[in-house]
């Protein structure tokens, strides 16, 4: 220590063998890193995910009003937030952005920050964007701002305190473009529940494969949350179903490849218990190098992959009546069954 050598945690050199780059120190330095901290006195921790007006059913954190997380913040949300984006749409949709708006600025008044209508380098300190591929995400990073999604306004809103946004996978702006070979993928969970069930939905779409309500023919992976649970019992009747836990999907996102389950024995350790792994979920940080491989990319087209379907909003689709079908569809299809089988598995556990 007295020579300025880093003392770091062993989990810096697992790291970087792990994702064959050489990691700087400061995160993994002692006295006090800041990951794999078990006593981290601001941890990321993940709440909702709300998308447009839902965001009226956060719950602040109660030191919100003292801490003022964003004090001296000025916020710029993107042309690609879908409630600044939908001031283009009919009167409709339109008073519904306006309404969303108006409830996200407020949430960034109440934590102390500002909001910029347009922005200004020399003013605009925290960029909020939906995709990592547009000219405003370009600029920012130019610029060096702090680049988040709307996923940490409302994370910071109920943490009550400030973290970077590449401590948790959804709390950045997502890829245009999935995972090359995640489209052929179709995803089920079991053994999760309230926010983490959510956060790890959202993460399937995002990595650009297809969610599955319940085990077919055609689903290729499950996701398990513990050793038990209709969809794991029913594991015997699928023999191609490939089972691995959560950390599988996360670093599969971090890394933006598709990762051969085989090769590395945590994705296929599934506990007895659930709540050995819970604590887990969200945790795993994006990787900054694989980060700046999107700086340069442009892409201004609306994204083909298949989360462009998800019902809570990853796209506007253009045409209202299309849209609206699409939404029922999804909704009917996917998230109400999602919601209606993990009932019934709760309710068959007491």
């Amino acid at each position: 220590m007295e020579r300025n050598i880093p003392v770091v945690l062993p989990q810096w050199l697992d790291d970087c063998l792990r994702y064959h780059h050489q990691f700087p120190c400061d995160l993994y330095r002692l006295p006090t890193p800041s990951i794999y901290y078990q006593h981290k006195p601001n941890p990321a921790t993940i709440f909702k995910y709300p998308q447009g007006k839902q965001a009226s059913s956060l719950v602040p954190s109660k030191d919100l009003v003292r801490k003022r997380p964003l004090h001296n913040q000025v916020v710029y949300f993107g042309k690609d937030v879908q409630f600044i984006k939908a001031k283009e749409a009919d009167k409709q949709a339109k008073e519904g952005a306006e309404a969303s708006r108006q409830l996200w600025y407020t949430l960034v008044q109440e934590m102390g920050g500002t909001v910029s209508e347009d922005y200004n380098p020399h003013r605009v300190t925290i960029v909020i964007l939906k995709y990592r591929s547009s000219l405003e995400y370009k600029q920012a990073i130019q610029d060096k701002k702090c680049i988040a999604s709307c996923g940490w306004i409302s994370n910071t809103y109920c943490r009550g305190y400030m973290c970077s946004p590449l401590d948790t996978l959804l709390d950045y702006p997502i890829p245009k473009v999935g995972i090359a070979g995640m489209e052929k993928c179709v995803i089920a969970l079991t053994g999760f529940k309230g926010e983490n069930r959510t956060f790890l939905n959202r993460l399937i779409f995002a990595c650009g494969a297809y969610f599955a309500t319940k085990l077919a023919k055609d689903t290729t992976y499950l996701i398990c949350g513990g050793g038990y649970g209709d969809k794991y019992a029913e594991l015997p009747n699928y023999p191609n179903v490939i089972r691995v836990n959560h950390l599988w999907l996360e670093d599969c996102y971090a890394q933006f490849r598709m990762i051969d389950y085989r090769s590395d024995r945590r994705y296929t350790y599934i506990p007895k218990d659930n709540a050995l792994l819970e604590g887990t979920v969200g945790h795993t940080r994006l990787i900054p190098h694989v980060i700046d491989r999107f700086k340069d990319d442009m892409y201004d087209y609306e994204p083909q992959t298949v989360y462009q379907e998800y019902e809570m909003g990853f796209i506007e689709e253009r045409k209202p009546r299309k849209a609206a079908m699409r939404a029922q569809f999804v909704l009917n299809e996917h998230i109400m069954p999602d919601a209606n089988a993990y009932e019934r598995e709760y309710r068959n556990k007491k």
